[in-house]
């Protein structure tokens, strides 16, 4: 396959282009700067020379500045939007005018896009109001800027990634093992995961089947607490964790954002990837961490 991924050297990204290289596929990267060995683009400014991504079988967009931060006075909000829906917008518009359309378009969306729930939350779940999911809405929405029948639209609504390196899993490592905390509010909310292995391979399934399209949960089926996910980490680092932070010290100490992710049910269940097929080889997240340094 041929394959043209931005957002290349983030975590995903860089981890997805290895994955597909090592399988003989044809992967470029979108790149911001001509340095850089691929595409070239400049995303602020509107400019893709549009030639260069004709007869490709996916394009995939995982731009994304970062969001999970503690700081209360949260400031990167233009940054949030330019990176996800600027770069989608032009990417979709760019499909446009292709003479040869890749049969998949794929960009990065997030599970924060739906409403808190106690249910199983599917890809047909209600959507939440705030800025997160609004962000997340308007991130997908940017993607469909185009008008042919060969292009197939997919929005990836992550879990958070768990890797050796990713962000997430380095704050969670070390919440648990120097701040020995135990929960945060009463700890029963469940927190939506997925390892970087699983959500590589389940990219992969979904070009390949051909038949998957619109949102996807790209997440654990095995749901979590975040009291579960705790003592699991605390388990890894062999630490006894008591403390409890509570609702009121988290809304004081944090942005809103930052507050969403930790207090918030998200038991989001990847339903369409089940009912397609799609088999999750690291549904123990004991098993699988148990393994970094």
């Amino acid at each position: 396959m041929n394959i043209a991924v931005a957002g290349s050297h983030g975590l995903i990204g860089n981890n997805l282009v290895t994955f597909f290289r090592k399988s003989n596929n044809n992967v470029s990267r979108i790149v911001r700067s001509k340095e850089q060995k691929g595409i070239f683009w400049d995303p602020h400014t509107g400019y893709i020379n549009h030639e260069k991504l004709e007869n490709y079988d996916a394009i995939i967009n995982l731009c994304g500045e970062k969001i999970a931060s503690l700081n209360p006075f949260f400031k990167n909000r233009d940054k949030l939007i330019q990176s996800r829906v600027n770069t989608n917008l032009l990417l979709s518009k760019t499909i446009n005018k292709l003479k040869n359309p890749p049969k998949y378009f794929i960009s990065a969306s997030a599970a924060g896009i739906y409403a808190p729930s106690r249910k199983k939350i599917t890809e047909s779940s209600n959507l939440n109001q705030g800025f997160l999911s609004q962000l997340a809405l308007e991130w997908e929405e940017a993607s469909r800027f185009f008008d042919n029948n060969k292009t197939k639209i997919v929005n990836l609504r992550f879990g958070q990634i768990i890797s050796e390196k990713s962000f997430y899993y380095n704050v969670i490592s070390n919440v648990s093992k120097y701040l020995k905390i135990s929960r945060f509010g009463n700890g029963k909310q469940r927190w939506p995961w997925i390892s970087i292995n699983d959500a590589l391979s389940a990219i992969e399934f979904i070009i390949e089947t051909d038949q998957i399209e619109g949102p996807v949960n790209v997440a654990s089926p095995k749901l979590l607490s975040c009291k579960e996910f705790l003592r699991i980490f605390s388990s890894k680092n062999n630490s006894f964790n008591f403390i409890r932070i509570p609702k009121l010290l988290i809304k004081l100490s944090t942005n809103k954002y930052s507050e969403e992710i930790l207090l918030n049910d998200y038991p989001v269940f990847p339903e369409k990837l089940i009912s397609s097929g799609f088999s999750f080889k690291d549904n123990d997240l004991g098993d699988y961490i148990s393994n970094f340094n």
